[in-house]
């Protein structure tokens, strides 16, 4: 089976909106989630200058409860006048099981993000986009290959690589991330958001990936794999981005869905200081965890630079199930 793609925005080539008859019911929900974001951003005097320098994205709605999956890739753009819209690019598909779905859905979802970044690249690159626009509707994304089990890829990378090599995959012009501090991070973010009644996680998670772009859909999965047993009870939708912010590739993770505020975090830095909880410093965790027996062992545990990510899975969920 394949899932259509479709499009809307606009086109320094266009005076006009350009929209395409496929996905046209989640364009229109996706329309209104950039008007809102659009509108918010616009409250920064500088917004049109960040929103310039956006770099292209790809995103998805994805949720342990929710059968459609929404993927598409987004790219800064404006009109022929100048007027400022992004253009996207987008399918939904059907998942059986999402709660399986979703701890690898990065690596599910990698090929039609590669595929969806190539037609909008060629539509936005385009004197004139009519033949890209029509290439862009005549496409379609395999879905049974997004709908494949991918958890065997996941394992599989988290078998090959140890808390090692992740700290040298995550090593960038001047970054260095420490991979046992992040782990211990996202279980002490998250512990205490069960989501029950009407608590929820507010702000984003940031978290780095390899500069290897091919390794970054296993690691984002790796990163998602350790989150996602905190939904399995509720009713969440996830946000997800990959894109790069201060030129360091970035998997971005927000827990209300279709919302402005992940979006105006990405594009607006003024706005992400406050909006997203970023791991390039993690020395905090050890005031946390100093009195937290259980925690303490896990982290003793990720002291071992040889040990494999699929052990510090293991661990993980054994402490903060």
């Amino acid at each position: 089976m394949s899932a259509r793609i479709g499009y809307f925005g606009k086109l320094a080539a266009r005076p006009d909106f350009v929209r395409s008859g496929e996905q046209h019911a989640l364009g229109g929900l996706l329309d209104a989630w950039l008007d809102a974001t659009l509108a918010e951003l616009a409250t920064n005097t500088r917004w049109k200058l960040h929103y310039d320098a956006l770099a292209p994205l790809h995103f998805a709605f994805v949720g342990p409860h929710c059968r459609h999956v929404v993927a598409g890739h987004l790219l800064a753009s404006r009109d022929l006048s100048g007027r400022r819209f992004p253009f996207i690019v987008m399918s939904t598909l059907e998942v059986a099981q999402p709660d399986e779905f979703l701890p690898a859905s990065p690596l599910a979802l990698a090929g039609a993000w590669c595929q969806q970044g190539q037609l909008a690249a060629g539509v936005h690159a385009a004197a004139d986009p009519a033949g890209p626009l029509q290439a862009v509707t005549a496409a379609s994304v395999d879905a049974d290959m997004v709908r494949a089990g991918h958890d065997g890829a996941l394992a599989a990378f988290a078998a090959a690589h140890d808390v090692a090599a992740l700290d040298a995959l995550l090593a960038g012009a001047g970054t260095r991330y420490d991979a046992r501090g992040i782990v211990l991070a996202i279980g002490l973010l998250l512990q205490p958001f069960r989501w029950t009644g009407n608590r929820q996680l507010e702000r984003s998670l940031a978290l780095p990936l390899p500069r290897d772009e091919a390794l970054r859909p296993a690691v984002a999965a790796f990163w998602l794999a350790l989150i996602a047993p905190f939904l399995r009870q509720q009713g969440i939708e996830l946000a997800l981005f990959m894109t790069q912010l201060r030129a360091q590739p970035v998997f971005i993770v927000g827990f209300a869905g279709a919302t402005p505020a992940t979006l105006r975090a990405i594009i607006d830095p003024e706005y992400a200081t406050e909006q997203l909880i970023v791991f390039d410093d993690t020395d905090w965790v050890a005031d946390v965890i100093r009195d937290d027996h259980a925690v303490q062992r896990l982290a003793a545990g990720l002291a071992h630079d040889s040990l494999s990510l699929r052990a510090a899975a293991d661990l993980f969920h054994a402490t903060f199930s």
